[in-house]
């Protein structure tokens, strides 16, 4: 079974801070937490040059395709205590484990 993306999440050092079905519908929600960007749009400019790469030692956002069922969860309660990447699309522990059998 492979991991199939259904959208982005916008992530700040290990928090997922923003979940939607395109860039910028994830980077409206990440918005609220972010005091570094005036708009969306400046946002969005600042992921879609890094698309894929991590920032996590410079504290800066990064976006990440991710699975639905992940953006479920973190729509639902935050993030999960446990989630990681698999052929570079995040997703649940849970999904990624069922992938590797």
């Amino acid at each position: 079974m492979a991991i199939q993306s259904s959208g982005y999440i916008v992530v700040r050092e290990t928090g997922i801070i923003g979940v939607g079905e395109s860039i910028t519908e994830a980077a409206g929600q990440a918005l609220e937490w972010l005091d570094d960007y005036d708009s969306v749009e400046a946002l969005v400019g600042a992921l879609e040059k890094d698309v894929e790469k991590a920032h996590a030692a410079d504290g800066k956002p990064y976006v990440r395709r991710a699975t639905a069922r992940l953006m479920e969860a973190v729509e639902k309660g935050g993030t999960p205590e446990q989630w990681t990447l698999v052929d570079n699309v995040a997703c649940t522990a849970e999904e990624a484990t069922r992938v590797s059998r």
